[in-house]
């Protein structure tokens, strides 16, 4: 399961603010990914979790055993 400090280091690999992110995945709000980053509880709803994990993958984050990183392009 992604974690709260996986979310925030994939958002700043990107150079997104939480607002931002929450834009471009458009079904959380910017308090959704604060309180995900957070490991708030009570947590998140894991079908957000999943929304947010697929856009940063979508814009090119993989998420490995050592963390998040920005994907290689092939040239």
């Amino acid at each position: 399961m992604l974690t709260g400090p996986q979310i925030r280091e994939a958002r700043t690999l990107l150079g997104l603010s939480p607002s931002k992110l929450a834009d471009k995945v458009r079904a959380v709000t910017t308090a959704t990914v604060k309180r995900a980053e957070a490991d708030a509880m009570p947590p998140i709803a894991d079908s957000h979790r999943k929304a947010i994990q697929r856009k940063l993958e979508e814009l090119g984050v993989e998420f490995t055993p050592e963390g998040p990183r920005l994907r290689k392009v092939e040239p």
